[in-house]
């Protein structure tokens, strides 16, 4: 069966095919540009990870609708809620530091980080968590939603290697006890966005 899963990186791709060969499932998954996506960036227009993750799908639907592709249709969202700062970046993780990079060409690419460090830098609380939420429209048009989380704690300054996603240097995760970007391919397989995949891919087994 194909799959189409909302996104054109093709890592991301990638990683949803090792998956589904992991649980020896036979999917071929699908990106944006293996079906001919011309409409531009989708805009995330909701006020929850959960109207997010259904708007792009519904948007991938209707494009699939006229091209006659018949194919379950996947898209995700996902979000890092500070308990501190009442569930702050959220819905905006992706764009957190937007304002600031617009305002001033020279901040660093990872300013989110600065940001989140620097908002957090007087709260006794860092703890924190990732959410996703990961929805499935089926091609009779029905959907379903599926959700994940890893709970953890904010570090006080960056861990490791920085890299992206930025906010991976930071998070500190209750089930490894370690930074995000440090946790090998086996133990990402175990976390939040994997798990909620999972979920899906063995749903649409049955």
């Amino acid at each position: 069966m194909k799959i189409i899963f909302g996104t054109t990186n093709k890592r991301k791709q990638m990683d949803l095919q090792k998956l589904s060969h992991s649980l020896n499932l036979d999917f071929e998954i699908l990106n944006m540009d293996d079906i001919g996506w011309n409409k531009g960036e989708i805009e995330e227009n909701g006020q929850t990870i959960e109207e997010n993750a259904f708007i792009k799908a519904k948007a991938l639907y209707d494009f699939c609708h006229e091209k006659g592709l018949n194919y379950p249709i996947i898209t995700d969202d996902t979000g890092l809620f500070c308990e501190a700062l009442n569930g702050d970046p959220g819905l905006y993780t992706a764009r957190y530091a937007d304002d600031e990079m617009l305002a001033n060409k020279d901040v660093p690419p990872h300013q989110c980080v600065i940001k989140l460090l620097r908002n957090l830098k007087e709260k006794e609380n860092r703890r924190a968590c990732y959410r996703c939420c990961v929805t499935c429209i089926l091609p009779d048009g029905s959907h379903f939603q599926e959700f994940g989380e890893s709970n953890g704690v904010i570090a006080k300054d960056i861990v490791g290697e920085l890299k992206k996603p930025y906010f991976y240097t930071i998070f500190i995760i209750d089930e490894y006890q370690k930074a995000f970007s440090d946790l090998t391919a086996e133990e990402l397989m175990n976390t939040f966005r994997y798990q909620t995949l999972k979920k899906v891919l063995l749903k649409l087994t049955k």
